[in-house]
């Protein structure tokens, strides 16, 4: 039995003594013993020297050569699955491609509001139209007759009727609050004329009281000539009125004198060469024919509205 002494150093197969090259791969075997330690290598001991390689293996038949080991694979994630080939995007069209419905929505909007403004114009032309007249023409000027036109005739007839009545009630009943101031102020004109014509206690103010009627008859005609609805009554009736007045006004100026000619140079009664009620005669006969005038045409006026009527002698 041979005897076993040490191991191969590259395989760890135990090799018999003597033997040169292992059996099982074939390594070189070094047989000499060492040479013994000396010096610094007593001491701290040699280096262990490295193992001989042992030759290659004689070639063999043709070996395929080992795959290269494949790459780790990568972290599985699921996929979703892939769509039909009809419904696949084309190349080009699938990914970041926008959406159109803000598009549509915006155009909507659009077509939505010109719409309304379209028929709002259509619903309200003429406001516009007069709005920008206005404009061209601050001082203000008559519509043109092209918009009357385009109203139907039976129901422009019906609104003038109704305005022009409506008008004219308005202007006549303006008449008449005027007619109840004068009424009024005839009335003190007629006590200032009789104390004066008798010489009466209250001599020292009938004057003032023909200058306060001269004043209030400048006053009514001032008022009559910017009356609002002016052109809704005859214009004869408001002609009459005003000569009327105008020819009283110079007859309480004229009274005034007297009163004041009577007063300061002693009062005789009935006096009627006095300069001042001399000069009453022209304006008080012009005053009598323009209040018969007015009268005349006022009462039917008056009447139809439920307003005063009156005679010439209480104006």
């Amino acid at each position: 039995m041979e005897e076993l002494g040490r191991w191969c150093g590259r395989c760890g197969t135990e090799l018999r003594s003597g033997t040169r090259f292992c059996s099982t791969c074939g390594q070189r075997v070094i047989n000499e013993e060492p040479p013994p330690l000396t010096g610094l290598d007593a001491l701290f001991g040699a280096p262990t020297p490295a193992p001989e390689q042992p030759p290659a293996a004689p070639p063999t038949a043709y070996q395929r050569p080992s795959p290269s080991p494949s790459p780790s694979p990568s972290p599985f994630y699921p996929q979703p699955p892939r769509p039909p080939y009809a419904e696949r995007p084309a190349p080009g069209r699938g990914r970041g491609r926008r959406s159109r419905a803000p598009l549509l929505w915006s155009v909507l909007s659009v077509a939505v509001v010109a719409a309304v403004v379209v028929f709002l114009f259509r619903l309200h032309p003429f406001n516009h139209h007069a709005t920008v007249s206005d404009a061209a023409n601050p001082a203000g000027s008559t519509a043109p007759a092209s918009a009357a036109a385009t109203r139907g005739p039976a129901a422009s007839a019906a609104r003038s009727a109704s305005s022009a009545a409506v008008t004219e009630q308005q202007a006549a009943s303006t008449v008449a609050g005027m007619l109840t101031s004068s009424v009024a102020d005839r009335t003190a004109i007629d006590n200032a004329y009789n104390d004066v014509d008798r010489c009466g206690p209250n001599l020292d103010g009938d004057a003032a009281v023909f200058t306060r009627a001269a004043n209030s008859r400048r006053a009514m005609l001032t008022r009559l000539a910017s009356m609002p609805g002016r052109a809704a009554l005859p214009p004869a009736l408001l002609s009459d009125l005003a000569n009327a007045w105008q020819a009283s006004l110079a007859a309480d100026q004229d009274l005034a004198t007297w009163a004041g000619d009577e007063a300061a140079q002693g009062c005789v009664t009935d006096d009627t060469s006095d300069p001042g009620y001399q000069a009453t005669a022209t304006p008080d006969n012009e005053a009598d024919q323009a209040k018969t005038a007015f009268v005349t045409q006022w009462n039917p006026l008056a009447t139809s509205y439920g307003l005063t009527t009156y005679q010439p002698d209480q104006l």
